[in-house]
């Protein structure tokens, strides 16, 4: 009786087209390119699918090359979830098996790319254990053993069409909706259990046609076992979520969710604890921010919260599901903070996006760099409303973002190199950025992700053996082994513990020096720090990074420079269509794209105005006459 019931809601659910995730169709570009940002393609491909040791997606690999949409299928055939024209209407970009043969073709864009810095196919990473991306499946997936995960070119790799050419830009903010792929998976399994034949079809997928009734019989218990298991996760999160805000396309709240990865969902049935204290609503979305020159800020994230590049990075993993033993202390087999991440791949990664020191021979970011304006396909620059708008940026916008990374014009042409943010060179010679941060007072914007924090706490069993630490003054707070032991602490004390403790593990099993160590750790301390606060960085290639300001709550630079009263208080993300006078995405509200509603806490659009009025409280500078804002905006198009 409860089977009928549930098919009988399902099967009514999908007639009236409320279940599955409604998504946009995209027509497809008639040509992809891939920009010239300093990397060859051997690198770029390697980025896209070395396994940092994720287990991202809630289904086996198996499973998941072979679970059918979450679509009702009469008269045809059944289409699979990991069909490349599905997940690309996610957001997700194509990628081919390897960069040879038909890599090259419109569809994918390699070999277009002669370009980067041409040190042949072994690149600056370890391909030892490359797999590359024998089942062609989009940017950001790789196969980790039995598992699916996501690296972060999933997140950081972007994508934008005009008159039908798809740009692909390394390090730009994706545009993908993670939400939505969650969604279909999870409709995916229960539309396996319980629509008619469609299990059949799975078991005969994955097990052969000839398959034993047993092995099916297990196959089943494997599927009912893992429903329940997302069911009781999902349960335990259902008072959090209600408090949530819709992320969409383009946003996720990164913070909080790794901190629900590792502080609940990792101590899910440690003995003795509750790992739901812990559970917190992802009300702090961002938009994916961009990661060229990143390597080489003192302090990252745009709340200026992390120092160290190796807990940045292992922390992301941590977050998208890479394994961790934090639950079972005493477990030979698996010994405490033992894990799936890849810190060697993860050092790599790092070091190909960072390049050689900018400060040694030629002065200049070495390794990925900012996409330039690509006039061929996105129409010249005027020079003119160039000139004009540099005197704009140099006026009202340099004060903060300082001189430009790349500017023949600026009259300096190394002033950003000589700035005094730059800190004198530390013992490995390295020279790091210390941006401006601006108090969210002043600058006016949505406070919800520069509190996070500030204000989340964990709790944390004692096993764990986390240390409080001391202020180490400008440096902010520093991890110290030392510290006095506690089990309720901020979420940055935590985290930076246990991602520590997780690395330093990956380092003792493989014997890695401690000078190698430090090197492998960005040759930084790992510190943390929760201020009230969002950086000011660099602007080369802004351009390609819409939506603005740090939640994407506004859709193009045109609306950026203005008062917030003339920003649009709703839009649509999810289109790929760019406007290339005002820059930014179409916010045309297409079928399956998400709208974003400014009014909502976390979206909220204020801030970073120019109008008329003394400066703070959201305003940063005089209102632009129109002119004005089309000239700084071609300026800043071409940085």
């Amino acid at each position: 009786m409860i089977r009928a019931a549930v098919l009988t809601g399902l099967l009514a659910c999908l007639a009236a087209a409320g279940c599955a995730p409604t998504l946009p169709d995209y027509e497809p570009a008639k040509k992809a390119v891939w920009l010239d940002q300093n990397w060859n393609d051997h690198e770029r491909h390697w980025f896209h699918h070395a396994n940092q040791g994720t287990s991202t997606l809630p289904v086996p690999f198996a499973w998941f090359m072979v679970l059918e949409r979450p679509e009702l299928y009469l008269f045809e055939k059944p289409k699979k979830l990991s069909d490349i024209d599905y997940l690309t209407r996610f957001g997700f970009i194509p990628s081919p098996v390897g960069v040879e043969g038909d890599a090259d073709s419109g569809e994918y864009g390699f070999g277009t790319a002669g370009y980067g810095r041409k040190h042949g196919s072994e690149g600056t990473y370890d391909r030892t254990y490359y797999e590359g991306n024998p089942k062609a499946l989009p940017v950001g997936f790789v196969r980790n053993g039995e598992a699916i995960g996501l690296t972060c070119a999933a997140c950081h790799t972007g994508h934008l069409e005009h008159e039908g050419v798809s740009l692909r830009i390394d390090g730009a903010p994706a545009l993908i909706d993670l939400g939505k792929l969650r969604t279909a998976i999870g409709l995916s399994l229960v539309y396996t259990k319980y629509v008619p034949g469609r299990f059949s079809r799975f078991a005969d997928s994955l097990l052969g046609p000839n398959h034993s009734e047993a092995r099916k019989a297990q196959l089943s218990s494997a599927l009912d076992a893992l429903l329940a298991k997302l069911k009781a996760v999902t349960d335990l999160q259902k008072p959090a979520s209600k408090m949530s805000v819709e992320e969409g396309f383009a946003r996720l709240d990164a913070l909080n969710r790794i901190g629900n990865q590792v502080f609940f969902v990792d101590l899910l049935g440690a003995q003795g604890f509750d790992a739901s204290v812990n559970i917190a609503p992802t009300d702090a979305p961002v938009n994916f921010p961009h990661i060229w020159d990143a390597p080489w800020f003192l302090w990252v994230q745009y709340d200026a919260s992390i120092m160290q590049p190796m807990v940045r990075n292992a922390g992301e993993a941590l977050g998208v599901l890479a394994q961790v033993n934090m639950k079972a202390p005493n477990d030979p087999m698996a010994p405490l903070y033992a894990s799936q991440v890849r810190v060697r791949e993860i050092h790599d990664m790092e070091q190909m996006i960072a390049g050689d020191n900018p400060f040694s021979g030629k002065l200049g970011f070495k390794g990925l760099r900012a996409p330039e304006w690509p006039a061929t396909y996105l129409g010249a620059l005027d020079n003119a409303r160039v000139d004009r708008g540099r005197e704009l940026y140099r006026e009202h916008c340099a004060g903060c973002h300082l001189p430009p990374v790349k500017d023949p014009g600026w009259g300096d042409p190394d002033a950003f190199w000589k700035v005094k943010q730059w800190l004198p060179p530390n013992k490995a010679d390295e020279r790091y950025l210390v941006l401006k941060e601006i108090d969210i007072d002043y600058l006016g914007t949505d406070a919800a992700q520069a509190r996070v924090l500030i204000d989340r706490r964990i709790e944390l069993p004692k096993y764990l053996d986390v240390r409080d630490f001391e202020d180490r003054g400008r440096l902010g707070a520093c991890y110290d082994e030392d510290g006095k032991p506690t089990t309720d602490a901020s979420f940055g004390v935590a985290l930076a513990a246990v991602v520590e403790k997780t690395v330093n593990y990956w380092y003792d099993a493989n014997d890695i020096p401690p000078e190698q160590r430090e090197a492998m750790n960005g040759n930084r301390p790992n510190c943390i720090q929760a201020k009230p606060v969002y950086k000011a960085r660099p602007l080369d290639g802004i351009w390609a990074t819409a939506p603005y300001l740090h939640n994407g709550s506004v859709p193009t630079l045109w609306d950026l420079l203005g008062p917030a009263n003339e920003r649009p208080e709703t839009f649509c993300l999810g289109s790929r269509q760019f406007d290339t006078e005002k820059v930014g995405y179409s916010t045309e509200c297409i079928s399956g794209s998400f709208k974003l509603d400014t009014k909502i806490a976390g979206n909220h659009n204020r801030g970073h105005e120019f109008r008329s009025g003394p400066n703070g409280k959201g305003v940063i500078g005089p209102a632009f006459t129109d002119e004005q804002r089309r000239d700084l905006v071609e300026y800043l198009k071409s940085l």
